[in-house]
């Protein structure tokens, strides 16, 4: 098969924007989780997260597109963020940027692709409607007794009042459909290539990077941007993971310390927002336009298991299955891996299933080194493993481990690095375990 590397990485994460911000935070041993205060959660048990910077998305679109902004979810403008810092750092001439730099840009570097070659694979959550768009709607419909009606929903009673559904925009549904993520990334970049989205959780981005893998080593395209982006902060996202009790509740007045990912303290974890897109691209075609390689995609696994949805498995048999699949498609051994990044939620439950899965692949005594990466940055759902796979990436490149944030006490004596630290690295593991029993593993190979 043709071989497919790493040419361009895009993060967006409550680090910051861009890989530069994310990277030095994680090797600063940085935790970016702060009190919510997106929007009130006095009612709530837990009131910390894990939030973005502020930004403006039409900053990152051209100037003919930002009209589009208007129907785009929180979770639609990262990844557009997102890709756009991706197709920059590797360094592609697409419609986006060449409509926003100009043709002057490809006098820098930039590569002018054939966009039938190009294609985009993002995964995706499930995205929060506007409380304030659907209130007004659900107020126009409601009984005199203060009752929703289905009937006023629809059509009003009276000629001279419009209905519920009336008060939204025609457009409405356009802002939270999960598939608007890969619509508007490849709409601005006019990437014209097999596209998908994946919605699988936590473990999104892994199999949306693994589908994109798939078409480039099968001949339907060169080049893909593929990765997962999500945002959790909102008030029936906080409800749904508090009624889950996933959430931990300890921490209000210690936010930097709320995650405790893959440690005896662990009380539960933190929502968040942001993801990641990456470009991959076939490797003869990365060398003859001189691209940056960081990393080689050298296996890929996937793996279900039909337990209970609001668990995770205790035995690690699903997720081991996945790590196990991968690398045996990338003919590596388990004890050439020196990197493993786990799940790692901070819900005790679920990291003693995520030890369970490592200890069954790489034996009771792991000699890789574990790196959790949800106690500086909480949960972002469908762009978690995003960010874990651009972690492992820059560590393959720079040959650097950072510090695990909140894991001084690591469970199962897992070998979590506590420090940053200068690293012989050639193989990477990035695990993921979504709720439903979803399962993604990536092998990243050291390119040299």
């Amino acid at each position: 098969m043709r071989r497919v590397v790493i040419t361009g990485l895009g993060a967006v994460s409550p680090h910051g924007l861009g890989v530069t911000a994310f990277w030095n935070a994680l090797l600063e041993g940085k935790s970016s989780v702060n009190a919510l205060t997106r929007f009130d959660p006095a009612a709530f048990a837990s009131r910390v997260a894990g939030a973005i910077p502020p930004f403006k998305t039409m900053e990152f679109v051209p100037k003919s597109y930002r009209k589009a902004t208007k129907i785009m979810a929180r979770d639609i403008e990262l990844a557009v963020v997102a890709a756009d810092f991706a197709v920059r750092d590797g360094k592609l001439a697409t419609k986006g940027v060449l409509e926003t730099s100009g043709d002057k840009i490809l006098g820098e570097g930039f590569a002018k692709l054939d966009p039938t070659r190009i294609g985009c694979n993002i995964g995706a959550g499930l995205i929060c409607t506007d409380m304030d768009e659907l209130s007004e709607a659900m107020i126009q419909a409601k009984n005199p007794d203060g009752s929703f009606s289905l009937a006023r929903w629809g059509k009003s009673d009276d000629p001279a009042k419009t209905s519920g559904m009336d008060k939204l925009t025609p457009l409405w549904l356009l802002k939270y459909l999960p598939n608007m993520l890969a619509c508007h990334v490849s709409i601005i970049h006019d990437t014209q290539g097999p596209s998908n989205t994946i919605t699988c959780g936590q473990a999104s981005a892994g199999l949306a990077l693994a589908e994109a893998c798939r078409t480039i080593q099968r001949g339907a395209a060169d080049v893909a941007l593929a990765g997962g982006c999500e945002s959790k902060l909102h008030p029936m996202g906080l409800m749904r993971w508090s009624l889950l009790g996933r959430l931990t509740t300890t921490s209000n007045d210690n936010p930097s310390g709320a995650c405790r990912p893959m440690d005896e303290a662990a009380s539960g974890t933190v929502l968040a927002e942001g993801g990641a897109v990456l470009i991959i691209e076939e490797l003869e075609h990365a060398r003859r336009r001189g691209a940056t390689i960081y990393a080689e995609i050298v296996g890929v696994g996937s793996s279900a298991n039909a337990g209970d949805v609001t668990e995770s498995d205790a035995t690690g048999e699903a997720p081991a299955a996945a790590v196990s699949k991968a690398l045996r498609e990338a003919g590596v051994a388990p004890d050439q891996v020196q990197l493993i990044v786990p799940p790692g939620s901070g819900v005790a439950a679920s990291d003693k299933a995520d030890a369970a899965a490592i200890h069954r692949v790489f034996g009771a005594d792991p000699k890789g080194a574990v790196l959790p990466m949800r106690g500086g940055i909480g949960d972002c759902g469908a762009g978690a493993q995003a960010l874990d796979l651009v972690a492992a990436t820059m560590a393959l490149y720079s040959q650097t481990l950072p510090p695990a944030v909140n894991c001084p006490h690591p469970i199962e004596h897992l070998r979590v690095p506590q420090a940053k630290s200068a690293a012989n690295l050639e193989y990477a593991v990035v695990l993921a375990s979504a709720l439903g029993g979803q399962n993604s593993a990536i092998v990243l190979k050291r390119y040299s």
